[in-house]
């Protein structure tokens, strides 16, 4: 007898398909990723690279997390600031207390 497989549902299309669930998910797993690696804060250039989304689709989202990043003093003569994003909210509000 075989075991029947469970049905496609509308959260698997989703997941796949839908960029308001698939972005958060990525940096949900980014920042998970850094927990897992220790990492407590990377540039958000890399962290980009490790959601392996768009800067575009990135940015749209971004706000959803601002918990978890803080911008940076510009040094070195450089008139951007940066953003640093951390693995968890307790590093980003250690960092913003400073």
């Amino acid at each position: 007898m075989t075991k029947k497989q469970p049905g496609k549902t509308l959260a698997d299309l989703r997941a796949v398909h839908d960029k308001n669930v698939v972005v958060p998910t990525r940096i949900k797993n980014a920042l998970a990723k850094m927990i897992e690696l220790g990492t407590e804060w990377e540039y958000e250039g890399d962290f980009v690279k490790m959601t392996g989304l768009s800067v575009t689709d990135f940015s749209r989202f971004r706000d959803q997390f601002t918990d978890f990043w803080a911008e940076l003093p510009s040094t070195n003569g450089k008139s951007s600031a940066r953003r640093a994003w951390f693995a968890t909210k307790k590093l980003a509000d250690a960092w913003k207390e400073i």
